[in-house]
């Protein structure tokens, strides 16, 4: 498979937002529950592969559509929500394993999804748009392309294999 200049770019913002999400994550479980968990969750690398494509919806369906604030953080919310509790679902019923558990917030749907964690997206989603995804574009863009092809690749590369192992290693638990 060949990865394509701007194929590349989108592996490179997937990798970004993964990282970014997970490090996020993990300073506010640091702030909430005073305790540093360090990164992990589906994978073995430090992301977290559902906020990376959860950066790439909004980026792509809503940021060149939906640039008022408001509309932006409903749909923003609604978006990533669907693919939290999508995910969620998935991950429980392949692997058995629910990486994470909002039953103790009030407002949750079976643990999945919660209140918070929607409005948590909906004011990501805004700056993301607005703020964030501008400037990761604008250095993503200074890379010459050469470099971006190659090193999407390379991510990809990794990202697969740490894919294929863990789901080898999970369903064979």
């Amino acid at each position: 498979m060949k990865i394509t200049y701007i194929t590349g770019k989108y592996i490179l913002f997937f990798l970004v937002y993964s990282v970014v999400g997970a490090l996020i994550e993990t300073l506010v479980r640091l702030v909430t529950e005073h305790q540093l968990y360090g990164i992990h969750g589906f994978l073995h690398l430090p992301l977290f592969p559902i906020y990376g494509l959860g950066a790439l919806l909004i980026i792509t369906l809503l940021g060149t559509h939906v640039r008022h604030p408001v509309p932006l953080f409903f749909a923003g919310a609604f978006l990533a929500t669907v693919l939290e509790f999508v995910g969620h679902w998935i991950i429980e019923v392949v692997f058995g394993d629910r990486i994470w558990d909002y039953k103790s917030l009030p407002f949750n749907l079976d643990g999945r999804i919660s209140l918070y964690s929607s409005i948590g997206f909906g004011m990501a989603a805004v700056l993301l748009v607005h703020f964030i995804h501008p400037r990761v574009e604008k250095l993503v863009n200074r890379l010459p392309k050469r470099a971006t092809i190659v090193l999407a690749a390379v991510v990809s590369v990794l990202l697969l294999t740490d894919f294929i192992y863990t789901v080898v290693e999970r369903l064979g638990s």
